[in-house]
């Protein structure tokens, strides 16, 4: 369904006045894509499909939705994706059945990506039985963890309470040894800055 090369030949046409003659040919295809969404394609025949009814997209334009099918068409044919990676429906609608063993254990890496992006690092955290490295009294700069992910090796992460409540985690390079450290991390500035900044507040 992606129309981008569609418009650069219909603006080299319609809008620049260049007539091309792959122009001639290109007239029932984007009669096609003007009409309908997906397409197949045979040497007797085209199959056009309608538009779906629903369509979400994240802030990059690529399909995403977190709580529902990215893609749904009038007759109940749907279709997930989290951030332009299709995944399977389950994922989403029964989020309790997705460990972090089942994530971990995902052979494409952009779906394992996804699924531990769903999962959450913070549960996989918990669920990975992770070690704590060092911590920090103020639940905002948090606790640095440790642990060993499945195909990955020694990996650390900052767990943080956020100004909303909510409770996640941060891959932080193994490099980092304390909270602090890892918190200024994620601003890119140094621990003393973050220290100045704290004790300021």
């Amino acid at each position: 369904m992606w129309a981008g090369w569609d418009c650069y030949l219909t603006a080299a046409r319609d809008i620049l006045g260049l007539r091309l003659p792959c122009h001639d040919n290109y007239a029932e295809w984007e009669a096609a894509a003007i009409h309908g969404g997906f397409r197949c394609l045979h040497e007797k025949f085209c199959i056009v499909s309608d538009f779906p009814e629903v369509l979400h997209i994240d802030d990059q334009n690529r399909p995403h939705c977190e709580d529902g099918p990215s893609h749904r068409w009038r007759d109940g044919w749907s279709i997930y994706y989290w951030h332009g990676v299709q995944i399977p429906k389950e994922w989403i609608e029964d989020r309790a059945s997705l460990t972090a063993t089942i994530a971990l254990a995902e052979g494409n890496i952009e779906r394992r990506r996804a699924a531990c992006e769903i999962v959450g690092w913070d549960r996989i955290i918990v669920e990975l039985s992770g070690k704590t490295i060092d911590y920090d009294e103020d639940e905002q700069i948090g606790e640095l963890v440790e642990i060993d992910l499945p195909g990955a090796g020694r990996s650390r992460f900052l767990r943080v309470l956020c100004a909303t409540g909510r409770r996640f985690a941060i891959p932080v390079p193994l490099t980092v040894k304390t909270a602090l450290e890892a918190n200024a991390w994620t601003y890119d500035i140094s621990p003393q800055l973050m220290q100045q900044k704290e004790n300021r507040t």
